[in-house]
């Protein structure tokens, strides 16, 4: 009688990452134009209909993930790969030339150097301060100092993995604290802080919202806003370049429309 030796694979799943458009939330813009790699290994992703990409049977170590999208700026993150299975979300940030939708709220600018050359190098961050926009606020009666997860309530929009806020607390002395959100344990409910609280914040605290990117190659930069309960509200646009330097305005944002900057010298 001949023997017949049946063997079974078995895969592991070492890294599943989640690629989310900034400005939507949702799967990237044109989703078959994106590509997820890891330098240092012939391992390729297995992508899902959702915009998750799948590394299976990786040995354990530092890796290089490399997220590239037609309407984006190129994401790349240090991955450390242990034993257990990680999730990582990456948010891709639009591009000036991103299809951007009509009621999008919009800040433009081109940063260049005192010779007029392209500022290269460059970081944007525009934070909300009409608190009317605020996304959510604290449900717990004490966030301490060191808390790790936040239990929000009073949405105005959906909040996701990657989104950076100020969070505020209330009354004349409040403290405030920028935080980024690292997981959605429980929807619209809580959510887990990518590092820990350095202040303490009472119920009622609010989340604003803010925006970050950085410039083109060409000195071109866009901000936009999304989801906000007004549609005219005030935002504080912060600049860093060269050395560590730092370029602050004002800027009065409104839905549907661009707030042109025009040429910012920076020297």
């Amino acid at each position: 009688m001949e023997h017949i030796r049946v063997s079974r694979l078995k895969t592991r799943v070492s890294l599943v990452v989640c690629v989310i458009d900034a400005m939507t939330s949702q799967t990237p813009l044109g989703n078959n134009t994106t590509t997820v790699f890891l330098e240092g290994t012939r391992s390729k992703a297995i992508s899902k209909s959702n915009g998750s990409y799948i590394f299976n049977d990786l040995p354990p170590g530092e890796y290089h993930l490399v997220v590239s999208s037609e309407h984006y700026f190129q994401e790349q993150t240090l991955i450390t790969i242990g034993t257990d299975n990680i999730i990582e979300v990456v948010q891709l940030k639009p591009l000036p030339s991103y299809p951007f939708s009509q009621g999008a709220g919009l800040i433009r600018a081109m940063l260049q150097d005192a010779a007029g050359a392209p500022v290269r190098n460059a970081s944007l961050q525009a934070t909300v301060l009409t608190e009317e926009c605020a996304r959510a606020r604290v449900m717990a009666e004490q966030l301490d100092r060191g808390a790790e997860e936040i239990t929000l309530g009073a949405f105005t929009g959906v909040i996701s993995a990657g989104d950076t806020y100020i969070l505020r607390g209330r009354g004349a002395k409040a403290a405030e604290e920028i935080i980024q959100i690292a997981e959605v344990v429980e929807h619209q409910k809580r959510f887990r802080l990518k590092k820990k609280l350095t202040k303490a914040f009472a119920r009622g605290s609010l989340l604003l919202p803010v925006q970050e990117t950085r410039v083109t190659e060409r000195g071109e930069a866009v901000i936009a806003f999304r989801g906000n309960r007004i549609s005219a509200f005030q935002t504080t646009l912060v600049i860093t370049y060269g050395s560590n330097k730092h370029l602050t305005k004002e800027v009065l944002v409104t839905e549907g429309t661009t707030a042109n900057l025009g040429v910012i010298r920076l020297t």
